[in-house]
């Protein structure tokens, strides 16, 4: 949306939740970039063939080459684009390493995952209570402030005291900054039209182009034409049970992600005529979660994932 409002689009955004942010505001808030400005900034040496290698070595040999390279060759120019136009303030996380490091040659020790730095919730103005904040992640903790503490190994020596400061304050850190940050730039400052509680229902295709969205809004019909196309920008399909037993062959999936993520995506290119590559199972199936009872989000029961089996003296 900042992007083509800024190279002269009338951008709309259709959010289908209540609040903004999504599974970016659920999130720890990494963006991972193999070679990136900040890590320069630092004197961390990498290089885009480490980070070509290191990719190929994760998918597995499922990976689409042009996408992989398409990354490499224009995730510094995002980057950059958002610091200096959007006002995102990006650090690198120079102890936290690439997986498999170092059993894997082009693996980094740190430096690729790229965090923001602690944001105000004054900053988003009449948005500030309509972003999400993270039912997982510590509210108002940076990536630094955890390695002060100790990590999750260590939970029981926090500075629950300055925990409680910034909860109070309305600072964010983590994913919920990574979400503020953004919807900051493009709802605040650039004033770009957003539609909560907006769920859509089915892309509007003539002539074999895709020209609007059909949507809901206050339990209505709503329709948005695009003289210039429509972004589907949704995650993954975690709450579509049928989806997730089809692409994952997990019957009893559940996940951590808000509960409005149900892969509508599929749905919509599907109707117009798109093909859906499918991932591999073995990839998020990986991780463990369970449901404390009481526990809910949106009003369905929260899963939570296992932090806790990374910790010392963990039996599972």
């Amino acid at each position: 949306a900042i992007a083509a409002h800024d190279a002269g689009a009338r951008v709309a955004i259709l959010e289908k939740a209540p609040k903004l942010g999504g599974v970016s505001a659920y999130s720890a808030g990494e963006v991972w970039l193999a070679n990136n400005p900040k890590m320069r900034e630092q004197g961390i040496e990498d290089s885009d063939e480490a980070g070509r290698r290191y990719l190929e070595f994760l998918s597995g040999g499922c990976a689409e080459p042009e996408l992989r390279d398409a990354l490499l060759a224009h995730g510094r120019e995002a980057i950059d684009y958002f610091a200096r136009h959007a006002g995102v303030r990006w650090h690198c996380l120079p102890r936290i390493p690439d997986y498999y490091f170092p059993r894997i040659e082009s693996a980094h020790r740190g430096g690729r995952l790229l965090a923001v730095d602690l944001f105000h919730g004054r900053e988003l103005g009449p948005w500030q209570d309509r972003v999400l904040h993270s039912p997982h992640m510590p509210q108002g903790l940076t990536h630094a402030d955890l390695e002060r503490f100790g990590g999750l190994a260590n939970v029981a020596g926090w500075d629950y005291e300055l925990l409680a400061q910034r909860i109070r304050d309305d600072w964010r850190g983590t994913g919920p900054a990574l979400a503020a940050a953004f919807v900051k730039a493009a709802l605040v400052d650039r004033g770009i039209t957003a539609f909560l509680d907006c769920p859509a229902r089915a892309l509007v295709a003539e002539g074999g182009a895709v020209v609007g969205v059909e949507a809901e809004r206050e339990g209505r019909p709503f329709r948005v034409a695009a003289r210039r196309g429509v972004v589907v920008a949704v995650g993954g399909y975690d709450h579509d049970e049928e989806l997730a037993r089809r692409y994952e062959a997990v019957p009893e999936w559940k996940s951590m992600c808000p509960p409005t993520v149900q892969g509508d995506h599929l749905i919509f290119a599907g109707e117009v005529g798109a093909a859906v590559a499918a991932v591999p199972p073995g990839d998020l199936a990986m991780f463990l979660g369970y449901h404390v009872p009481g526990e809910e989000h949106a009003g369905v029961p929260l899963y939570r994932t296992a932090w806790e089996c990374g910790c010392p003296h963990t039996l599972v």
